[in-house]
């Protein structure tokens, strides 16, 4: 299982699974973008990049959801797939950095062809949990 869709009263909560943090990065952008279009729906057209930094994995896998968000909100493009170019983790002097490149691939948001499911106005930091037992999980709610 790839993902799946919580319980929640008012918003979006989902949990993604991966074996390995790659995965479950992958595997919580599509739970994000299928929450908005169904993945079905959308053609790998076109690519956008997103890479960040952060000092914790859960840090990064946070600013990873929240800047294909943005990508989602002020470039109106939708992604089906993702390919993981590089996650790194050093340690720098006492602190750890973390570093990600991700290609996303997808295509323009077309309101004749995809139909929105949900509009996302935020990731939250509300109930945000990633958690590594025998594969890694991800908790995420989004505020729609």
């Amino acid at each position: 299982m790839q993902y799946e869709y919580l319980e929640h009263t008012a918003d979006i909560k989902f949990k993604a699974y991966g074996k390995t943090k790659e995965e479950l990065i992958i595997n919580s952008g599509k739970a994000l973008c299928n929450s908005i279009i169904d993945l079905k729906e959308i053609e790998k057209k076109g690519k956008g990049i997103i890479e960040i930094k952060a000092e914790s994995f859960e840090q990064l896998l946070f600013k990873f959801l929240q800047e294909l968000l943005f990508e989602i909100d002020a470039n109106e493009l939708i992604f089906s797939e993702f390919q993981i170019k590089k996650l790194t983790e050093k340690k720098i002097n006492e602190k750890t950095e973390f570093k990600l490149i991700v290609f996303c691939l997808g295509e323009k948001i077309n309101l004749d062809k995809h139909e929105i499911k949900t509009e996302i106005k935020a990731i939250t930091k509300h109930e945000f949990k990633v958690e590594k037992k025998e594969e890694w999980t991800a908790e995420v709610l989004v505020d729609v």
